[in-house]
């Protein structure tokens, strides 16, 4: 099986040398904790190292301000734009669901409002896989799809979603939020069973600072590393520390059986 670097470094040490190509890789973590970091430091480390071009698809914020916010890391998107080696998708699910092309059959009525969502979003990544030959893809973040009142609804969308993007032969990292306190059935996602990789980024506020720890909890196909490990957002990216322990596990653990 072949591998794929991540460009991020030390995530590369607990993966066993990177992501196995084609894999779905869901990065979960509370807001503010690096996902979207995490995500662009794939596309554009691909993108600039290892010649693979990428496809950023955002259903929160503008490209103008993802663009905006990459640059603090050094990061030229409009420039890998310009290029051809990156696309970037705005797809707001609030707004994208006006621009959804209404469907003339009587059969595709009973579609969800999410699922046509994905339905029209992932044509619109085929085409641009095409276009570019693209190899990896960043959707910031599924969460956002789950727009439907119906559990049932929101959860078919993010399965039609992820059996779409395994149909492309990219190797696609997908972020979603979780959020500390919730209850069981409230915090199920089934993309973490639909998932061949899941890592889970922490940040846990201890004694007046922070605690940042990242961890895998699972990787299909492949052997890793399932401890807690410090990670640091510097001016030049994420950067985990594989072969360090995290001083307050206890503290993150607890977090976590929240």
């Amino acid at each position: 099986m072949s591998r794929v670097p991540s460009g991020i470094p030390g995530l590369d040490d607990m993966l066993t040398d990177g992501f196995i190509s084609g894999d779905i890789v869901l990065v979960t973590g509370s807001p503010g904790s690096g996902k979207t970091t995490l995500g662009l430091q794939y596309l554009h480390h691909g993108a600039t190292e290892y010649g693979e071009p990428g496809i950023f698809v955002t259903l929160e914020e503008s490209p103008a301000r993802v663009i905006r916010n990459a640059w603090q890391f050094g990061w030229d998107i409009e420039r890998l734009v310009k290029e051809n080696v990156m696309r970037v998708i705005h797809a707001d699910p609030v707004t994208y669901a006006h621009y959804i092309p209404e469907h003339d059959s009587d059969s595709d009525m009973h579609l969800d409002t999410g699922a046509r969502i994905v339905e029209t979003l992932s044509k619109r990544i085929e085409r641009y896989v095409g276009e570019i030959g693209a190899k990896r893809i960043f959707i910031d973040s599924i969460t956002s799809l789950k727009i439907s009142q119906e559990r049932f609804h929101a959860r078919f969308a993010i399965m039609e979603l992820i059996k779409n993007l395994e149909n492309l032969g990219c190797t696609t990292m997908l972020s979603s939020e979780i959020t500390s306190g919730a209850l069981a059935y409230e915090s199920f996602s089934v993309e973490e069973y639909l998932s061949e990789v899941v890592i889970r980024m922490h940040v846990v506020r201890v004694a007046g600072g922070r605690i940042r720890a990242i961890e895998i909890l699972k990787m299909r196909g492949g052997k890793h590393d399932d401890m807690l490990r410090p990670y640091a957002i510097l001016d030049t990216g994420l950067v985990i520390y594989p072969r360090e322990t995290v001083i307050d596990s206890d503290a993150i653990n607890a977090v976590a059986m929240m």
